[in-house]
């Protein structure tokens, strides 16, 4: 089964079981009502949950999870280049042009360029897809 079998498949459990639970009379005799509607708001919660985790990873979630940017405290001084996720010096000022440095900081590894971030978006699609 492929993921966008496995989606479909969800997806059509998820309805079902939002069916069932807005039209409980439709489906339970009074006394099972309270039970039958509970459960099914269980289980779209679960669907929901699975169908996340088998949805490709979006740019903007990995942007929001993993972007950083370079900062130079002080460019005039040999200060450095800092990471703004983790504030750490990661180049000494004279190693700091854009050709030299790595697209991700060594210190937390957040991806620092366009480029960092697509590379762990295909890293991330790999991941899911076996």
């Amino acid at each position: 089964m492929t993921r966008e079998e496995a989606i479909a498949v969800l997806e059509e459990s998820k309805r079902q079981n939002e069916i069932m639970r807005d039209n409980p009379t439709t489906f339970w005799a009074s006394h099972q009502m309270a039970d039958g509607v509970k459960n099914a708001k269980r289980r779209i919660a679960a669907l929901e949950l699975a169908l996340t985790a088998l949805r490709p990873v979006s740019r903007e979630q990995v942007e929001k999870v993993w972007r950083g940017e370079w900062m130079a405290l002080d460019e005039c001084s040999n200060e450095g280049v800092y990471c703004k996720r983790c504030k750490k010096k990661v180049y000494r000022i004279e190693y700091a042009n854009e050709k030299m440095r790595s697209p991700f900081c060594p210190a937390c590894g957040a991806a620092q360029t366009d480029e960092a971030v697509q590379m762990v978006l295909e890293r991330m699609e790999e991941m899911k897809n076996g």
